[in-house]
């Protein structure tokens, strides 16, 4: 990392339990590099402390543009940053409540009602089930999907304990039926139809975080290809948090797809010259 990187000015803001670094770059003359910089400030007791970083620049296709990086550097779709990201558009940088954001998924439609925010997102290709559970010791088969980034979601009667969670992810997050990259992996548990309970192992992390916005549209909507869940569905994730998916679910799959979360912003002030 570069020393231009010192005296940066960031907010940590909170979506749905996922914590991020926010970096508004449309005004730097001299910027570091994204990837470099998630991997230096997103180190927890060493840094800042972050799940990944939210890069703002400037955008000609929408009121802003939103890039966002894993704390190992690795560039991602974060339904979570995004939410972050509208909200921080509208009360930070005076957009319109209602608002376009271009991400890696296209240019997005979001709407901002205080710290709640719902984004429009493209509907998934159909989910593929009936990947083996075997090799992490676990009956059933999961479903591949792709939310942004891929999930594989395994649906349980009860959600993982500790133990079992730590050894079935690492295993499941490598599945051969999704080399090379892998995926996240998604334990869902359904409560009701409209309630999933919903643990995450993201990659790129490398580990349990509180909250998946992408995870949670995986979640219902491989629970909804089972006829297990139906729209709206609450999701709650391992910080406690609720998130909500909408759909319509058609003979083809999914249509109108949408993420809804609270977006919180925590704190402000600039890279100290030791953060990186």
């Amino acid at each position: 990392m570069t020393s231009r990187a010192a005296g940066l000015a960031f907010e940590k803001v909170c979506g749905g339990g996922n914590d991020f670094i926010l970096v508004d770059s449309r005004n730097l003359s001299m910027a570091p590099q994204p990837a470099d910089l998630a991997r230096d400030l997103c180190r927890r007791a060493l840094s800042i402390g972050a799940d990944g970083l939210v890069w703002i620049r400037s955008s000609t296709r929408a009121d802003l543009a939103v890039d966002y990086f894993n704390a190992d550097g690795s560039r991602a779709f974060c339904g979570n940053g995004i939410l972050c990201a509208a909200r921080w558009a509208h009360e930070r940088a005076g957009f319109p409540a209602v608002l376009r954001l271009e991400t890696d998924q296209g240019v997005l439609d979001a709407r901002v009602r205080g710290a709640q925010v719902q984004l429009a997102v493209p509907a998934p290709q159909a989910p593929r089930d009936g990947l083996s559970l075997a090799a992490a010791g676990l009956p059933g088969k999961g479903i591949a999907i792709n939310t942004g980034c891929p999930h594989l979601v395994v649906l349980m009667d009860r959600l993982p304990d500790d133990p079992q969670f730590a050894a079935a992810a690492p295993i499941l997050r490598h599945h051969p039926d999704l080399a090379p990259g892998g995926a996240n992996v998604d334990f869902v548990e359904v409560a009701d139809p409209h309630r999933l309970r919903v643990r995450t192992f993201e990659r790129g992390i490398e580990g349990e975080t509180l909250a998946s916005g992408t995870g949670c549209l995986a979640a219902a909507l491989a629970a909804a290809s089972r006829s297990l869940a139906a729209s709206p569905v609450a999701c709650q994730v391992r910080g406690g948090t609720t998130l909500k998916v909408r759909f319509t679910r058609t003979a083809q799959g999914f249509k109108d797809v949408s993420l809804a979360g609270e977006a919180r912003f925590i704190a402000g002030g600039t890279v100290g010259v030791d953060a990186v």
